[in-house]
């Protein structure tokens, strides 16, 4: 076996349920970390996540600090059956448990610092309002082109590449609106507005950014065991202070995944492992490499035995 690759979800990837399995076959290891959740965000995380409701769960002050711990849990479970990553990466949010993953920063800073994030992201949505979009089957320099002619009616900007050929946009509603127009206009196959009240990875978060940036400063930072995609670079970063510099950076700038994913192929990255709730970096992946990528989702320990089972064989195969 090649070289393996844990990426981790950000939000959007949450659901009613989620960590329920993990919560049958693993009580205390569950409890331990869900707790902490309830602990540090003063939030009831763990009902949310598996009773809901789906909109309590989905507000973005609970759904990241419930994505990042049950993550977190599944990866101290792959863990424990014997499966380390070469790489971690993260989508946005995720990025944090990536970092949190890889020994960057402990688990306890590391709730801490995501149940700021998703305070501060919450606040921003009525400090300074805004919207964001999603457009499939405009490349990116075209779209950065109508994002600059929609600028005219209020900022916006590329905010997600998540595949070439799907582009999350962000910034103010009536830069969005006319971007949307233009878009729809220029021929993309779709365009689609999402449901959040504020413009998430654009220069409208750089009063959170500097906030995250501040919080950052009380916690002890360490090399990750292992590189990290940074989101905002694109690129593999191996220093305490790289780690630190991508997850402030992250917050105001676009998510790069194509080049996330791009940078881990060419490290020689040849399986990838989605822990954690969903599997929406598993399509993305495969949308970048190709549908014959090697890549899975495990949202529970028994999808965990499964991978290490069949990697287990391949390697013996292989050896």
């Amino acid at each position: 076996m090649g070289k393996l690759a844990f990426l981790f979800p950000g939000q959007g990837s949450q659901k009613v349920g989620m960590g329920a399995d993990l919560q049958e076959s693993s009580p205390e290891l569950y409890e331990r970390f869900l707790s902490a959740a309830d602990q540090i965000s003063t939030l009831p995380i763990k009902q949310y996540s598996l009773e809901g409701p789906i909109e309590s769960l989905t507000e973005t002050n609970v759904a990241q600090p419930a994505l990042f711990s049950l993550s977190m849990a599944l990866f101290e479970v792959a863990r424990e059956a014997g499966i380390e990553p070469d790489f971690v990466a993260g989508h946005s949010l995720g990025e944090y448990t990536a970092a949190a993953a890889a020994g960057a920063i402990a688990f306890e800073d590391g709730m801490r610092l995501v149940s700021l994030r998703g305070r501060l992201m919450a606040e921003a949505q009525t400090e300074r309002p805004g919207t964001m979009a999603a457009v499939i089957g405009l490349p990116i320099e075209q779209l950065s082109e109508l994002c600059e002619q929609a600028s005219a009616k209020g900022t916006v900007s590329p905010a997600n590449l998540n595949t070439p050929a799907q582009i999350v946009v962000s910034g103010e509603i009536g830069g969005v609106e006319r971007l949307m127009e233009l878009a729809s206009e220029a021929g993309a196959e779709k365009v689609v507005r999402l449901q959040v009240g504020a413009a998430f990875h654009s220069e409208l978060m750089k009063p959170t950014q500097a906030k995250m940036a501040e919080a950052m400063q009380d916690v002890e930072w360490s090399a990750p065991q292992v590189p990290l995609a940074s989101n905002a670079g694109g690129k593999l970063v191996t220093t305490a202070d790289e780690v630190r510099e991508a997850l402030v950076a992250q917050i105001a700038s676009p998510v790069r995944w194509v080049d996330c994913v791009q940078a881990l192929d060419a490290a020689g990255c040849s399986a990838y492992l989605e822990v954690g709730s969903g599997r929406v970096l598993t399509g993305l992946v495969r949308q970048i490499l190709g549908m014959e990528t090697d890549v899975a989702a495990v949202d529970s320990p028994a999808k965990i035995e499964t991978f290490s089972a069949s990697h287990a064989a391949e390697k013996a195969d292989a050896g």
